[in-house]
């Protein structure tokens, strides 16, 4: 994906990275004596993007960059040369960067409060130190040098149960995450690393009236969207906005549309009887846009290469099946003439989706993935960090797990498909906007009912097209509380007994229909399993998560995905 990278080794100087990375249209790397370091990067919004030497000082910025005052080239400089490093703190946006300061031979890594653009990173003080915005590049690099790198197995165990990987891991023990919102130093003389931590989310509430915080949100939201989408305008590029029959993206679009944007492209992609095209199809024209839709009545893209199109992009950190729909259908998309995808991600995580008091972790550990279900729950007890993180967020709160598990761990790895094309922003990633919303009181989020009062009173004609959470327009409170419970048992139950459902993507009919899903599935488990580095015990496991199907089939994806990961990280 486009990214940032660098190689910082004890025994040789690393002369180049390139090799290892996925090819970019601009990758530039900067040489020293003590390695190198480097970003691999998309031609759109160049204003934003920054790779620049000045006095033995490199600067790195890659994403999009929506600072009140550190705007380019100069500010970047003029700010680390007056506040050091610190001066990250006022950056906001979607992004990863760097600053690699030869004159006191330091490195800087550092990202976002929603780690937005990845960072992984290896440090051994007898090797050296490594970081990439991708995973499989560092890898290669390592065993190219031949390094040792041993599989991390709660990373599979996890990826095969819950369809995603907990807390910073990855597929190695000898290479992490990087956190959100911190930055990583690298003493280069000492080979010493320091991981500091900028930002943390809190559950503590504050006291506001609910017409205040109404208004509050809607300010801060206003805000945002203005900032997201006045980066196309900037680029002299056109805007394309992801569409379904959710509020999140409608949202997003009518806001855009009260604040002046126009001329507006639409993206919506679904079965050709679901509520997703039908309603979008009406909220498009409602709203006067450029409308395009992918109709996916037969699912041939979970079947195409889908180690190189689903699995390598996000290094297999997410089952592959949860993001194939958006990056196969946008990658298709003429995107020459936009510079930004806008979404509407994760708005319904700050308007209470995910927020439930007194959750009990224990009792539901078997519920917390993407999967949503788990045959047989004792496999869960081979991951070691299980009981840690259950005992965090026992104390933490469901919420919370939200945004550093599912969101940033989960949600947004699906995002990274579509990285080497093009960059995507939703406006709800506001970091003032998010953190109001998390310190809100959890009455005012019960039943979502906040973002609809929002609505009404602020934008109201974003409640004037069904919404497919309940059928119906989302215009009164007991339609939204009983439409939504309605809904979700019907629809639950005949899920449950493999019956005809409503959805933009039923897989548990498509694996049905169309047998050659489960054949491709098959044929990946009866290759992949006996590879040198699955042992005895995990191939039993694995194989045994496939064969009790769960809910949609989710554990057979969770266990190709996995081992496709491993083959793309441990494969010759």
């Amino acid at each position: 994906m486009a990214g940032i990278f660098g190689a910082f080794l004890i025994e040789k100087k690393a002369k180049s990275f390139q090799e290892y990375l996925s090819p970019n249209p601009v990758v530039n790397e900067y040489v020293s004596e003590d390695g190198v370091v480097g970003r691999s990067s998309l031609e759109k919004l160049k204003k934003d993007r920054l790779f620049e030497t000045q006095n033995n000082v490199t600067i790195c910025f890659e994403g999009i960059n929506l600072s009140d005052s550190i705007v380019n080239s100069n500010r970047f400089f003029q700010a680390y040369n007056e506040k050091g490093i610190a001066f990250i703190n006022n950056l906001r946006g979607s992004f990863s960067g760097f600053v690699y300061d030869s004159n006191i031979g330091k490195i800087y890594i550092f990202n976002d409060h929603l780690s937005t653009k990845n960072i992984f990173y290896y440090h051994d003080i007898e090797v050296g130190f490594v970081f990439s915005s991708e995973l499989h590049s560092i890898s290669k690099f390592l065993f190219n040098e031949n390094k040792n790198l041993t599989l991390n197995r709660d990373s599979v165990y996890m990826m095969a149960l819950y369809g995603f990987l907990l807390e910073n891991n990855t597929y190695f023990n000898e290479i992490h995450k990087l956190s959100y919102s911190s930055c990583i130093t690298y003493d280069i003389k000492k080979r010493k690393i320091t991981i500091d931590k900028r930002f943390s989310y809190s559950s503590e509430k504050i006291s506001i009236p609910y017409k205040e915080s109404i208004d509050t949100i809607n300010n801060l939201m206003e805000r945002s969207v203005i900032k997201c989408w006045g980066k196309a305008a900037e680029e002299s590029s056109k805007h394309l906005s992801l569409l379904s029959g959710g509020m999140d993206a409608r949202s997003n679009i009518v806001i855009a549309k009260d604040c002046g944007f126009k001329d507006i492209t639409s993206i919506t992609f679904g079965q050709s009887n679901s509520k997703d095209i039908k309603y979008a199809n009406l909220i498009a024209v409602g709203e006067e846009l450029n409308h395009f839709q992918r109709i996916l009545d037969y699912p041939n893209y979970l079947i195409d290469d889908i180690l190189n199109n689903y699995v390598k992009p996000n290094d297999g950190l997410i089952m592959f099946h949860s993001s194939a729909h958006t990056s196969s259908t946008v990658k298709s998309f003429n995107l020459n003439p936009f510079s930004i995808l806008h979404t509407g991600q994760i708005g319904d995580a700050l308007f209470g989706s995910f927020t439930k008091e007194n959750y009990d972790f224990k009792k539901n550990r078997g519920k917390i993935g993407y999967t949503g279900f788990i045959s047989n729950e004792k496999l869960l007890d081979k991951i070691s960090i299980l009981p840690q993180v259950i005992d965090t967020y026992q104390e933490r709160g469901l919420e919370l797990f939200t945004y550093e598990q599912r969101v940033i761990n989960a949600t947004l790895y699906g995002d990274r498909s579509l990285n080497n094309y093009i960059d995507n922003l939703s406006p709800f990633f506001d970091f003032e906007l998010l953190n109001f919303c998390i310190s809100l009181p959890n009455e005012y989020k019960k039943n979502q009912m906040i973002y609809f009062d929002w609505l009404k009173n602020h934008h109201k004609r974003a409640l004037n097209y069904p919404w497919d959470k309940i059928n119906m327009l989302p215009n009164n409170k007991y339609k939204i509380i009983y439409g939504k419970q309605f809904k979700k048992l019907t629809n639950g139950a005949k899920k449950y007994f493999n019956y005809k459902y409503e959805s933009m993507n039923p897989y548990g009919q498509w694996l049905i229909k169309y047998p050659i899903i489960i054949k491709t599935l098959d044929e990946i488990v009866n290759s992949e399993i006996n590879q040198p580095y699955i042992d005895k015990e995990l191939k039993t496991d694995l194989l045994s998560i496939y064969k009790e199907n769960v809910f949609e089939f989710r554990n057979k994806f969770a266990v190709a995905t996995a081992l496709l990961a491993l083959k793309l990280h441990f494969g010759n």
